[in-house]
């Protein structure tokens, strides 16, 4: 039993059959070691469930190696069946975030032929997850994540027929040829709020954007040379604390607000709409940013409908009041 220090006390059994057993299909009801939630998070209040379950056959296609997780349907649900966003049964919005299911690093993540796809090794060589059909990734090979962690926005795969919104979910034992059951597990796990907010045309998605002294992930990097609006939120309160936009220098304008050392040497007098900026910084690891592309002309009436929308806490005082927004 080397490489599953955690064998103690009850569980024990069960851990040690899922690991001799070589089929597939194998159940496992034992807990997992650590904080465990599930992979998508509560939308409206509302729980998601597994859509179609482990070992499942379907017409056309290998048995089901993992779960399948969308929201049950409710009655106020505008999603017509038969549309990516929805079946008879079940609903999956645009823009909802997979996460981590646990604390781990990131083995893998990459795009492949059922659409972008993440493995985190939770104990290496031993413990691993798998997720797909994903249609945009938040995070790279190497990364250290937390459970509950937004790792990419759920999408569909690209060889659905019915190309319907789902996260394709698995727990591995060891590698994908030990994939066991997920749903006997899940049972126990918490779910944890969304962290995507709707906003007008389309949604905004909350995502890290590292600790001190860290290299600013992929998507902020992406963001040079661009116009748009950003949104910074607190992680522990949920609270909005700041928006801001930029014409031309998306990246920089953000950035700005992580670089604490720079603010009190004055560098930015001048630069970068200096007028416009409450001198406030925020540790990277307590906030969490989200961030809309627009052309140079809509960045300032972006910003300026979602000041007047999100009231956040740390925008410029001393201004006339705002009308309410009409949305």
């Amino acid at each position: 039993m080397r490489g599953w220090p955690w064998i103690v006390g009850g569980g024990a059994l069960a851990y040690a059959l899922a690991r001799r057993s070589s089929r597939r299909g194998a159940v496992f009801a034992g807990a997992l070691p650590g904080r465990w939630v599930w992979p998508v998070p509560r939308w409206n209040d509302r729980a998601p469930a597994i859509s179609d379950g482990f070992d499942s056959p379907r017409a056309g296609y290998p048995r089901h190696g993992g779960v399948d997780i969308m929201y049950p349907r409710a009655s106020s649900d505008p999603f017509k069946a038969g549309t990516p966003n929805a079946s008879k049964v079940f609903v999956m919005p645009d823009g909802i975030s997979a996460l981590a299911a646990a604390d781990g690093v990131v083995r893998s993540a990459a795009v492949t032929p059922q659409g972008h796809a993440v493995v985190i090794d939770h104990v290496r060589g031993e413990l691993a997850t798998f997720y797909t059909h994903m249609e945009r990734l938040s995070v790279k090979p190497g990364d250290t994540v937390r459970a509950g962690q937004p790792i990419g926005t759920i999408g569909a795969s690209p060889l659905d027929k019915e190309h319907l919104k789902h996260l394709h979910f698995e727990i591995w034992l060891g590698g994908p040829s030990g994939r066991i059951d997920p749903a006997p597990i899940m049972r126990g796990w918490e779910t944890v709020p969304s962290t995507t907010m709707v906003a007008r045309n389309g949604g905004f998605l909350y995502r890290p954007v590292g600790a001190a002294n860290e290299p600013y992930p992929e998507w902020v990097r992406a963001l040079r040379g661009k116009a748009g609006v950003y949104v910074i939120r607190d992680t522990t309160s949920r609270e909005i604390v700041y928006v801001g936009s930029s014409t031309t220098q998306l990246y920089d304008t953000l950035t700005r607000h992580f670089q604490t050392w720079r603010r009190w040497k004055g560098f930015w007098r001048g630069q970068y709409g200096e007028g416009h900026d409450p001198g406030l910084t925020y540790p990277r690891h307590r906030v969490e940013v989200a961030v809309r592309v627009t052309s140079p002309n809509q960045a300032l009436d972006e910003e300026m409908r979602l000041i007047r929308k999100l009231k956040p806490r740390d925008n410029l005082t001393g201004v006339p009041a705002l009308e309410e927004a009409p949305f």
